[in-house]
């Protein structure tokens, strides 16, 4: 029997075949090209057959509908197993389709897009050295935008989720998080500060305080509730993504800064939790400390890749609640081009993972699934994060500015961190304050670092 050339499944193919020849990103044309060009409109690197969900349902599903345990087997090729078990399974899970973001620019902040732009237009371009760490053209450590616009291979992918997490030299959240048993009832409730300071890979393109062999610190904070208050962590990344980051904490019943083993990135930061801070934007470890780095599949999938804010509460910024009180009732809609990409803890001989796999929007390398395996190979947790614009959030539509003060905020919006096993739930969002503590899109550099980034700061946080 002949295949039609440009059945439901010819792309698909036709992405996986350019992946395993190296060609890049893009089906029209190359990515690369819509960015340069400051291009607005998608649709100029992808067909309409990737980007609409008629077409890759078949017929049963559209923007506005609601899938659920009726009709879920119509886009199971679309979801990652994770949301596909919450969906079809014992809790009952629903998701409404909206339309797909065409214009990339609305993917990211406005300064990594910018900085990505004018990378390839003067070029300014990335790759890997003997060690596997990012350096550009002329062998100096990166500083710009999206290293790797169109990735190539698996440790492309990874380096352009990891360099860079929140896409912002400086970003300041304040994050609202319920942890629920089985049955959805709470049992612990926190707010907390997140920090990340890029000292490296900057679209201000200078090392922040002249540290260039450091890539980041990050730090976490929790303000509320009051068995917590006080602790705080910080992990502090070397540039060579060979190193584990060193990771300091300071808890209040002991009064004073310890240093913690590599093997605390793999337990909870808190009681009742079902993260671990190696979870977080699938990239909370330095890229090369995990190895076998695999792209298993290159497809169109459904997912959270741009948030809708007109839903949320108009002072919290809380998404709206789905019955089941495990979830948010968020959209999703379709991305062309997903890489699925797995690794494996190499660097962690005690890890309790066997490996990860993260389903990346191959536009602009942002994940919104991570599923986390146990050492038997079974699924354990989902970490699926959403991001988007703060451009209409609430009923009065209010936009927020970024860093810019000009063009909207862009952040992540909410996060479900699923455990499988034991039915459990972290459920956390983007809030705009809480417990004496605010998000910040304008966060300057000095405050956050003398606040949040040094082991002396942890001593005054936590005691304060």
């Amino acid at each position: 029997m002949r295949i039609k050339k440009y059945d439901v499944d010819y792309f698909r193919r036709h992405l996986m075949q350019t992946a395993a020849l190296g060609l890049g990103t893009g089906v029209l044309m190359p990515i690369e090209k819509l960015f340069a060009s400051q291009g607005d409109d998608i649709r100029k690197v992808y067909p309409d057959e990737l980007l609409s969900i008629e077409i890759q349902s078949k017929g049963k599903i559209k923007p506005g509908d609601v899938i659920d345990k009726s009709n879920v087997e119509s886009v199971k090729h679309l979801l990652d197993p994770g949301i596909y078990e919450q969906i079809s399974g014992p809790e009952g899970r629903t998701i409404y389709i909206k339309a797909p973001e065409t214009n990339p620019r609305n993917l990211t902040t406005a300064s990594y897009y910018d900085a990505t732009s004018a990378d390839i237009k003067n070029g300014h371009t990335a790759h890997l050295d003997a060690n596997k760490n990012v350096v550009d053209e002329k062998g100096n450590k990166w500083q710009g935008g999206l290293p790797f616009p169109s990735p190539k291979t698996a440790e492309e992918v990874w380096m352009n989720m990891g360099l860079n997490i929140g896409r912002e030299d400086v970003a300041c959240y304040v994050i609202d998080q319920t942890d629920l048993d089985p049955a959805g009832k709470q049992q612990y409730h926190y707010n907390f500060q997140w920090v990340e300071m890029n000292t490296m890979a900057r679209t201000a393109r200078t090392p922040y305080k002249n540290l260039t062999d450091e890539l980041r610190r990050q730090s976490v904070y929790f303000a509320a509730n009051p068995d917590v208050r006080g602790t705080t962590f910080l992990s502090i990344w070397a540039y060579d993504m060979r190193k584990i980051p060193d990771l300091y904490g300071y808890l209040p019943q002991f009064k004073r800064v310890r240093q913690f083993p590599a093997n605390q990135r793999f337990e909870p930061l808190v009681p009742g939790a079902v993260w671990f801070l190696s979870d977080p934007w699938a990239a909370g470890d330095p890229t090369n400390t995990w190895g076998n780095h695999k792209i298993v599949e290159r497809k169109p999938m459904l997912g959270p890749w741009s948030s809708d804010s007109s839903t949320w509460n108009q002072t919290t910024w809380q998404p709206p609640m789905q019955k089941n009180p495990k979830f948010f009732n968020v959209p999703f809609e379709l991305c062309p081009d997903v890489i699925v990409t797995s690794c494996e803890p190499t660097g962690y001989p005690r890890s309790p993972v066997s490996k990860r796999v993260a389903y990346v929007d191959a536009r602009v390398s942002v994940a919104t699934s991570n599923i986390r395996y146990d050492r038997q190979g079974k699924m354990w947790s989902n970490f699926e994060m959403a991001h988007g614009l703060w451009d209409k959030v609430g009923p009065q539509k209010k936009m927020y500015p970024g860093p810019d003060g000009k063009d909207p905020a862009w952040s992540w919006t909410y996060v479900h961190i699923y455990d499988f096993q034991t039915k459990r739930m972290s459920l956390c969002y983007h809030v705009s304050e809480a417990a004496g503590v605010k998000s910040r899109f304008q966060a300057d550099a000095d405050w956050a670092w003398n606040t949040y980034c040094t082991p002396q700061a942890l001593q005054i946080l936590g005691s304060s």
